[in-house]
């Protein structure tokens, strides 16, 4: 592998690219990884993760307590209670605790690469992707390493878990289901480019949507790994996780361009366009309507109803999906004055967060 600099940019939990699966030796640049709980925001960004105050944006804690240049993070972590999972890009992956982020509980160091993704959890067991092309799964109580399942290249995007199976996109044109408990494969689903972004699954259905680089988006039943339909009728680059809402699949391409199908058959009920690039996905906002970030830090909210409709902007580019929140939007952003911005369900700008030095 050479030595020159490979630069990734996380959307949401994946990179934008990636030029080797080498797992050792590169250095990365990223987005800031985000996550929202009850109380708090945690927000993964080079050296720190930060916790932030949900309400007012003020710094409550940080990891580690000095910042070295060798320990640099960008992975959005899991909060669950009063514990935080994580992975740098030192090939250490941690639980700590939430009352103080500098309390670790235990850390794993069997992985050879670095994590980018953001793992996923269901009871005791953690999914962790890693750039060393292996996915662990690790007891969450102990740290203890119980199946790993080896792959051909760097798993970069964040599993689904889905009762006793797991969904995990890959960048080798497919997308894979493992059985949970042994992580064994069970099938994958065939697709025409790298697939970058975790599929959205719909339970009502059985029902996995998933887009890619290769210019598609697929519906695939999750028992079977039948495909139902696919559509890539004039679409470019698809780079995230679609969205559901009021009946409707909806989702950008890299180029802008908005396109709403019929979840059941792929048809296209609507198009609209973004007017510049998006590379994050789309956010639902409390069921009234759906958040698009451009590039360049354009915001704009199309409602169900279109007097509802808003922008709004911040000074940066953007290239992880807005979380919504209840009354809150928060928008890592870099290049920037700040790293985080937030918004109200109008669009009326709330605070922002920049690291005390």
């Amino acid at each position: 592998m050479n030595k020159k600099v490979v630069k990734l940019m996380i959307l949401a939990g994946f990179a934008v690219l990636i030029l080797s699966g080498c797992a050792a030796g590169v250095r990365a640049e990223s987005t800031p990884g985000l996550t929202v709980s009850d109380s708090h925001v945690y927000l993964a960004y080079q050296t720190n993760l930060y916790q932030i105050d949900k309400s007012n944006g003020a710094e409550v804690d940080r990891f580690p307590e000095k910042s070295s240049a060798s320990l640099v993070m960008y992975a959005p972590p899991v909060v669950d209670g009063s514990d935080l999972f994580f992975g740098d890009l030192a090939n250490d992956f941690y639980r700590v605790s939430t009352e103080d982020l500098n309390q670790i509980k235990w850390s794993f160091t069997e992985g050879k690469g670095w994590y980018q993704a953001k793992a996923a959890l269901q009871d005791d067991l953690l999914v962790v992707p890693c750039t060393d092309r292996n996915i662990y799964a690790l007891d969450a109580e102990s740290g203890n390493r119980l199946w790993t399942y080896e792959g051909d290249f760097a798993f970069i995007a964040e599993p689904i878990i889905v009762d006793d199976k797991v969904i995990v996109s890959t960048q080798e044109h497919h997308v894979l289901v493992l059985n949970l408990n042994t992580g064994e494969e069970i099938y994958r689903v065939e697709m025409n480019g790298a697939v970058l972004s975790a599929p959205l699954y719909d339970a009502e259905t059985g029902t996995a949507y998933v887009g890619s680089l290769g210019k598609e988006m697929i519906a695939f039943d999750l028992e079977s790994g039948q495909t139902k339909w696919s559509y890539s009728e004039n679409l470019d680059t698809i780079w995230a996780t679609p969205i559901l809402l009021d009946g409707e699949l909806i989702f950008a391409d890299k180029t802008g361009k908005i396109l709403a199908l019929d979840p059941e058959n792929g048809s296209v009920l609507w198009s609209k366009d973004a007017g510049g690039t998006v590379i994050a996905g789309l956010s639902v906002v409390a069921d009234k309507g759906f958040l698009v970030a451009r590039e360049d830090g354009n915001l704009f909210f199309y409602g169900l109803e279109q007097s509802d409709d808003w922008t709004a902007s911040v000074v940066g580019n953007v290239y992880t999906s807005p979380i919504v929140d209840g009354d809150q939007i928060f928008v890592p952003v870099i290049k920037a004055d700040a790293l985080l911005y937030t918004f109200n369900l109008s669009g009326l700008p709330g605070w922002t967060f920049t690291p005390a030095k």
